[in-house]
């Protein structure tokens, strides 16, 4: 176990209210929950709320000058920031686009949702998203880490419904890592195995206690 010098505690107790919190904790070489049982062992005054940053006046200026002809997006390359601080500096500015430029971003607006759903760039979309499903299931086969969230059930969803329709009603049992192979014991109501054999492709094993019985 890690053993905390009491200067780093004593530290840590010192700056508690400096944000983040997970940099102090990182610059400490200590965890954030080791940080909060800081705040509960010693009963350190802690400040909840957060420092409200001041607006930046220059950029306050460049947005006012700016925001009449230009879209937010348009004044982020500008200044130099992200879009959602134009957009809340223009909030809170209370800055209106000119009747040209509102007119402008309409005309650019419905443009762009043409695009999106013409058939040739819903063609691209579609064909791309294949070629990425199909690496993926290479990927997945070949025991190759993805890049991508996609899930891939282990089996067809009809396959799927019979095998648990087998485990729920009749008593067989699965094996982890084996999809296809169901067990059997003396409990097991045994079906026509031939039929699930030759339309799902399942296999059956006898448990290994009733083979000794």
């Amino acid at each position: 176990m890690k053993v905390i010098e009491q200067d780093t505690i004593n530290f840590i107790k010192a700056h508690i209210n400096e944000r983040p919190r997970y940099k102090l904790a990182q610059r400490m070489g200590v965890s954030v929950k080791f940080l909060y049982k800081i705040l509960h062992d010693c009963n350190c005054k802690i400040e909840h709320k957060r420092p409200v940053p001041q607006p930046d006046k220059k950029r306050d200026e460049q947005i006012t000058k700016l925001y009449p002809d230009h879209s937010v997006r348009e004044i982020a390359v500008i200044v130099g920031c992200h879009p959602s601080t134009v957009g809340k500096a223009a909030k809170r500015l209370k800055l209106t686009h000119s009747e040209e430029t509102i007119e402008r971003l309409k005309k650019n607006s419905l443009a762009n949702l043409k695009k999106a759903y013409d058939k040739a760039t819903i063609g691209k979309r579609v064909k791309s998203w294949q070629r990425t499903m199909q690496m993926e299931k290479f990927r997945v086969i070949s025991c190759i880490p993805q890049q991508t969230k996609f899930k891939f059930s282990e089996m067809p969803i009809k396959s799927y419904h019979a095998k648990y329709h087998l485990i729920n009603k009749y008593g067989y049992f699965a094996f982890e890592g084996e999809p296809y192979i169901l067990g059997y014991d003396r409990n097991t109501r045994r079906m026509d195995e031939e039929f699930y054999k030759n339309k799902y492709g399942f296999s059956f094993e006898e448990d290994e206690e009733c083979q000794e019985d």
